[in-house]
């Protein structure tokens, strides 16, 4: 989405359609074991924040729309993960409730594969 010349990343909440399954898995963020969800409504990678060290933050924001239209600016952290879905390095917006410890971009998924 654009606002005032600026794209900003879209965070799209998850739900159960029909009783199909999520694309949920567990990763590893650092030692810790973390549900991931992989959400193709999602321009950017979030993480819980409580699973993020401060030395992890980045000290920047990110302004993100959520999928009732609410902008919220958050914290943003350079954390490593290892998931079916992405392997290393990714900024992420930090959140204290997301519905998932990790939520990735259908972008970041795209790039793994290639």
């Amino acid at each position: 989405m654009v606002w005032y010349g600026c794209k900003l990343p879209i965070v799209a909440d998850a739900c159960q359609v029909h009783n199909e399954r999520m694309p949920v898995c567990i990763g590893l963020m650092g030692d810790q074991s973390v549900s991931v969800l992989r959400d193709t409504g999602c321009s950017t990678v979030v993480v819980k924040r409580e699973l993020v060290d401060d030395e992890q933050m980045t000290g920047g924001t990110e302004t993100c729309i959520l999928i009732d239209g609410t902008v919220r600016r958050t914290p943003v952290a350079e954390i490593e993960i290892e998931t079916p879905y992405y392997m290393g390095k990714v900024k992420a917006a930090c959140t204290d409730n997301p519905l998932y410890d990790v939520i990735i971009e259908t972008c970041q998924v795209l790039v793994m594969k290639n």
